[in-house]
């Protein structure tokens, strides 16, 4: 045979075992690259999406927002077989943490985004019910690399709890601002925290108005308020509001205690027509007070001080339930504009599901929660008691509205 014919018969063999390959390898989904295959990939994708539709209780509000959730789903699947978001866990989570933004617009609404490490180990420190639905074993591995991904939010801080304090008129007027409640895996700064805001209280002792600015605080822990905030100061006062919910009968919802013991007939809740749902029907409430514990013995602030609360749309989840427990029980004046959220669906939220074939947890809240006025939380916020006055900020919008009571009782 000519070796002409021999190299002939060899490039064939190559090329025809390339095509075999190629095709075993389309066939059977092969782990291109990564920790995940594109079959494994597509399952994880698949779930999230029946999980939106049909047990995420806010796709009504993010598709109000503007979100096309059909061209979301698509583009998503577009890179989903590109292959790189399943190159390794980090770019994986890091590609739900930007679906999920899209799904929000970046207010993350109902708490919808990619469980961190932090919020994975604190998860399993706690006994949730709902846990004995996932692999665990899955979901360690996937979170045993430790990754991480960046939040493009656009409400507040999650920075480390951390006091900052003022005296604007000696005698009568204190501020302080609190940019995070975030005080997990915190202890030292929680501490000096708590410190900061008995000091602070103690000082203030006989000042009139408290100015409390949480206008750029993204949550965190509701410990931060009730305990360091709240109650120090419910003295004589009644800081309590009953909140309610909307939900639909899922997996996840009949393991939350409020739904198994404080069901209502939805006719019962204030408002209900302002709701604007047709995925939740399915009513109920829970009770939120604030604690009672003594800052110093003797400590008695005027009987008439006056607390004011600074919010904008930055404030939200634990920081948006405080406001919503002061303008409820009327124990602040809140002062700015609608809170961006996030702080009234239930005091057992967020919960997480599992992608049943990469292990990662998304974070959510299973309850539709609604305000005062009984429009969804997470759409509308808690609205102020006084809106910033043209050309002010909330604390100019404050400060012109003591004046005003000083010029009242002159």
């Amino acid at each position: 045979m000519k070796k002409s014919h021999i190299f002939t018969v060899i490039k064939c063999l190559f090329l025809a075992a390339f095509v075999i390959c190629t095709i075993v390898i389309s066939k059977n989904r092969y782990k291109i690259s990564g920790f995940i295959s594109l079959e494994e990939s597509e399952s994880d994708y698949e779930a999230f999406w029946d999980f939106i539709y049909n047990e995420y209780p806010f796709t009504e509000v993010c598709e109000r927002k503007g979100a096309d959730l059909k061209k979301i789903k698509e583009e998503g699947y577009k890179e989903i077989k590109s292959s790189s978001p399943r190159y390794s866990q980090n770019t994986y989570i890091s590609f739900y943490a930007k679906l999920c933004e899209d799904i929000t617009s970046r207010y993350f609404t109902g708490h919808l985004y990619p469980a961190s490490i932090s919020d994975y180990e604190y998860a399993m420190t706690t006994s949730d019910s709902y846990f004995k639905l996932y692999d665990v074993d899955l979901m360690n591995s996937f979170y045993r690399v430790k990754p991480s991904y960046y939040v493009n939010s656009l409400i507040g801080d999650r920075g480390v709890v951390k006091a900052d304090t003022k005296i604007i008129e000696e005698g009568k007027i204190a501020y302080v601002r609190i940019d995070s409640f975030w005080a997990g895996g915190y202890a030292k700064e929680y501490i000096q925290y708590k410190k900061d805001m008995k000091k602070f209280f103690l000082d203030t002792e006989k000042y009139k108005h408290i100015i409390i600015d949480v206008s750029n605080n993204g949550g965190g822990d509701v410990k931060c308020y009730d305990s360091d905030i709240l109650s120090y100061n419910n003295i004589g006062r009644n800081i309590q509001q009953r909140i309610y919910f909307l939900c639909s009968k899922n997996k996840y919802t009949e393991l939350n205690p409020s739904f198994k013991n404080n069901q209502i007939d939805i006719k019962e809740v204030p408002n209900i027509e302002n709701a604007n749902t047709k995925k939740n029907t399915i009513a109920l409430y829970e009770e939120d007070a604030a604690s009672f514990q003594e800052l110093a013995p003797g400590y008695a602030p005027p009987k008439d001080r006056r607390y004011w609360l600074l919010i904008s749309v930055k404030t939200a989840s634990a920081a948006d339930s405080l406001a919503g427990l002061c303008k409820a029980s009327g124990f602040a004046t809140l002062v700015g504009s609608n809170t961006g959220g996030l702080g009234h669906n239930g005091r057992y939220s967020p919960i997480y599901i599992m992608l049943p074939k990469s292990g990662l947890l998304i974070k959510f809240d299973p309850l539709y929660g609604l305000n005062s006025e009984g429009y969804c939380t997470d759409e509308f916020g808690t609205a102020p008691d006084i809106y910033n006055l043209p050309g002010k900020d909330a604390l100019e919008t404050c400060l012109e509205e003591i004046r005003k009571l000083g010029e009242k009782t002159n």
